[in-house]
């Protein structure tokens, strides 16, 4: 099961790159050039940065494993658990780095040490989806975090 942005959300970063574009075009054709070339800049800056970030965030669960692959294009991070010897998944909360409270996936396993997992938002966001996956492949799902 692969899991992504819906297309009407991953193409956010390319309408506002667009958007930005024309609004660079427009100063730079009745207002200032050194404006509008700035502004086309950024736009085409935002972009490059954005523009492709959530064509490419992807959640991968199989039989063998879990994995997200989330962040900028040039730089993804991948974070994830895989199933073999797990006893369970613990959906939980915790706290991040500013002590907001956040969601976390505790991969419990028999003889080797839990992994913590603070998913992204792709994650969350089908959350239960993944927890029926998990759940027909035969892991054990507690949630204590609604």
């Amino acid at each position: 099961m692969e899991i992504g942005f819906p297309l009407y959300i991953a193409l956010i970063p390319v309408a506002i790159t667009a958007s930005a574009f024309l609004i660079g075009l427009f100063l730079f054709l009745k207002v200032s050039r050194i404006l509008g070339l700035l502004v086309a800049a950024f736009a085409m800056l935002f972009g490059g940065l954005f523009g492709p970030m959530l064509l490419m965030d992807k959640v991968v669960v199989d039989e063998h494993q879990i994995r997200q692959h989330t962040g900028f294009w040039f730089d993804q991070t991948e974070k994830g658990f895989d199933f073999d010897g797990i006893e369970r998944v613990t959906i939980s909360a915790g706290r991040d780095l500013k002590g907001r409270v956040i969601e976390v996936w505790i991969a419990d396993y028999a003889e080797r040490p839990s992994i913590r997992i603070d998913p992204g938002d792709l994650w969350e966001m089908n959350g239960d989806t993944i927890t029926r996956h998990l759940s027909t492949l035969g892991i054990a799902v507690e949630q204590e975090f609604e």
